[in-house]
């Protein structure tokens, strides 16, 4: 027997590194590829075109990009990575002219070139000791530095696949809807494909099923003829051959790991090895799972916290956009939308518009709803598109405002996580929305308080000087008319001066007594509403029946909200007068639970006709909409138009 040289490559078995390089470029999907050492080439297969690898990138980290070299007179693109073991092999790869690679396709590179020492260097420990080894070391690593999951199947790729022959591999792992879910990069296909390929638990004739409910490896080299559930998957993951293996951890059943396309047949004896290398990809699955879900967890509660921090701030409702977008990409959503209930206005991040056809998200939307909505289209062939979407209503003061609304594309279910963030953004926003009502009411308060200043100043400063001018004027008046003329010039111009300066007397007062006015309001609503109906009743000769049904016995509403109710019910009575037409007219103001009130503006006229709103009740809902209170215009069942205005009642002061 031969001595066993550790290092040198084996060369009792030359089948073996043969082998190995024809697995290397199935999972790689390349042209060519070139296993060498500092002796010359030690195995190959395609048609290589380098005739001496260039500098070899090592393999200290799985995730460190591979550096790619063009040969743009022969269109190849080739990448060349040593074992990094101090054995002087080198794993040459050779692609059609590309300009990059991805992320998994560099970890499988990195963790292949690895795995040669293991796959044809002589050793005192069996090849396939070895190679469960190497793999193990290769999974425990990707398990603390995969930034993806698609990073982790390059590496689950290449130590499974090497170990049996096998040229592509997949994991399918059971999501919080009771629902197996293939994750991205199995198989190497597109993001799109993988997120529509899910199978309920309790699926019959599937292998991820039966093997996921059994906990026993399922075997086919036909399964398009013995698992024939789902053929068009078999084909668009181009699997011919499978094996499909449970993964535990901690006694509990996370998934499943497929293996596939052995270049003859799977053995049983194929099927065991790769169960001894199992347990390190559950855990890896396991880990990379949890890690990932921990860092979007710490993202989500950042950009809600930002959020609130910039509320905090005294930045604007409005204002929140650029934080609803960094919310909509840490949940990897194409469109985030608030739709106010009020008017139906949104205000949308992403772009919905382009898949509306296809999802209905935006038409779905439901501002009334006070409770959690979800709805989604669950793929069920390759390529069908697949989304999902969630809706939260957004309360305040105990009344549904707004709704904040997300759709994902392609399909993947919101995790439980996901729906309390979603949650906790719109309890932000309307935190957002009252803090800035307060602050409105703050700015509202200090304009009030430079009103009454203004009026006091005007008052002891202004109308004084006026006052006294009119006095002195007079005094002049009266002494020229017993020295001059009453038609003389000097006459004339003084009765012309103090004229103005009664006028400017007048006016100045009627100045003083509407900043006052603003200001403190002084009479209860109900006499400022009286003083309302009357005017429009003397402006348009008609009469209006009031009805107060709570008497005098409202609730405290605040100067601006109250200004603003009354103003609306104005703008409402002097449209019912102009274009109802002859009729009757009826303002109810009534208290509502908890603390607001109710005014009704109705009229038997003629009704609304389809007409489009004016600009003067466009301008009412939008200062309605700045005190929370809501207006609805409807139509009355025996002919005309019912205005009813919802406005709260005072918010407690922030202490």
């Amino acid at each position: 027997m031969s001595p066993v040289i550790p290092g040198a490559v084996d060369t009792t078995n030359s089948t073996r590194p043969r082998r190995f390089v024809e697995t290397v470029r199935g999972i790689l999907e390349a042209d060519a590829v070139t296993l060498s050492n500092p002796l010359g080439i030690v195995a190959s297969c395609g048609t290589p075109t380098v005739a001496a690898p260039p500098t070899p990138a090592d393999t200290s980290l799985l995730r460190a990009e591979v550096p790619l070299q063009h040969n743009r007179s022969r269109d190849i693109t080739t990448a060349t990575v040593s074992s990094g073991e101090g054995d002087g092999l080198i794993l040459t790869v050779e692609w059609p002219s590309m300009s990059l690679i991805d992320s998994r396709v560099g970890v499988a590179l990195r963790s292949l070139a690895r795995l040669a020492r293991a796959a044809v260097v002589e050793s005192a420990l069996p090849v396939e000791e070895r190679m469960v080894l190497t793999g193990g070391r290769i999974l425990a690593e990707l398990a603390l530095t995969a930034e993806s999951i698609e990073e982790l199947l390059g590496g689950i790729t290449a130590a499974l696949g090497v170990l049996v022959d096998g040229t592509s591999a997949g994991v399918s792992v059971l999501n919080d809807r009771n629902i197996l879910q293939v994750l991205p990069g199995s198989f190497g296909a597109p993001t799109d494909v993988v997120a529509a390929a899910v199978v309920g638990r309790t699926e019959v004739a599937t292998s991820t099923a039966e093997v996921f409910r059994s906990g026993r490896t399922m075997l086919s080299n036909h399964p398009d003829v013995e698992i024939p559930r789902f053929p068009e998957w078999y084909e668009c993951f181009r699997v011919e051959r499978l094996i499909t293996l449970p993964m535990t951890v901690g006694g509990e059943r996370l998934g499943v790991v497929h293996v596939a396309n052995h270049p003859t047949a799977f053995t049983w004896s194929d099927a065991r090895l790769a169960e001894r290398l199992t347990p390190f990809i559950a855990s890896a699955v396991a880990q990379v799972r949890q890690r990932l879900e921990m860092r979007q967890r710490e993202e989500l509660v950042v950009s809600i916290g930002r959020a609130a921090a910039a509320i905090a701030s005294g930045r604007g409702f409005e204002e929140l956009v650029d934080f609803l977008d960094e919310f909509r990409t840490v949940l990897s959503c194409v469109s985030t939308v608030v739709t106010f209930r009020e008017d139906g206005h949104q205000i949308m991040v992403g772009d919905a518009k382009s898949v509306e056809s296809a999802t209905g998200f935006l038409a779905g939307i439901d501002a009334e709803s006070s409770g959690l909505r979800s709805a989604m289209h669950r793929p069920e062939l390759p390529r069908e598109f697949g989304w999902v979407s969630i809706q939260v209503p957004i309360v305040v003061d105990g009344e549904v405002r707004a709704t904040l609304a997300l759709l994902r594309t392609p399909w993947l279910p919101f995790r439980r996580h996901e729906r309390t963030a979603v949650r906790r953004m719109a309890e932000t926003i309307a935190l957002g929305w009252t803090t800035d009502q307060y602050l409105r009411e703050q700015a509202e308060t200090a304009r009030m308080k430079e009103r009454l200043r203004i009026a006091d100043d005007i008052h002891d400063r202004l109308a004084q000087l006026l006052f006294a001018g009119k006095l002195s004027l007079q005094n002049l008046d009266e002494s020229l008319a017993g020295q001059l003329q009453a038609d003389h010039p000097a006459c004339r111009d003084v009765r012309r001066a103090l004229d103005l300066v009664e006028r400017s007397d007048r006016e100045v007062r009627e100045v003083i007594r509407h900043l006052a006015a603003t200001a403190n309001p002084g009479h209860s609503l109900c006499d400022r509403l009286f003083t309302i109906v009357s005017e429009v009743e003397k402006q348009f000769g008609i009469e209006i029946k009031v009805d107060l049904p709570d008497g005098d016995r409202l609730p405290d509403l605040g100067p601006r909200p109250s200004t603003a109710l009354l103003s609306a019910g104005r703008e409402a009575m002097i449209n019912a007068a102009k274009h109802a037409g002859p009729c009757r007219i009826t303002v109810v103001l009534s208290s509502r639970v908890p603390d607001g009130v109710v005014l009704r503006v109705e009229d038997d006229g003629l009704g609304l006709r389809g007409a489009p709103p004016g600009y003067g009740l466009t301008s009412t809902r939008r200062k309605l909409t700045e005190q929370s209170a809501l207006m609805v215009l409807r139509s009355v069942p025996d002919g005309g138009t019912a205005v009813i205005i919802e406005m709260p009642g005072r918010r407690r002061q922030l202490t």
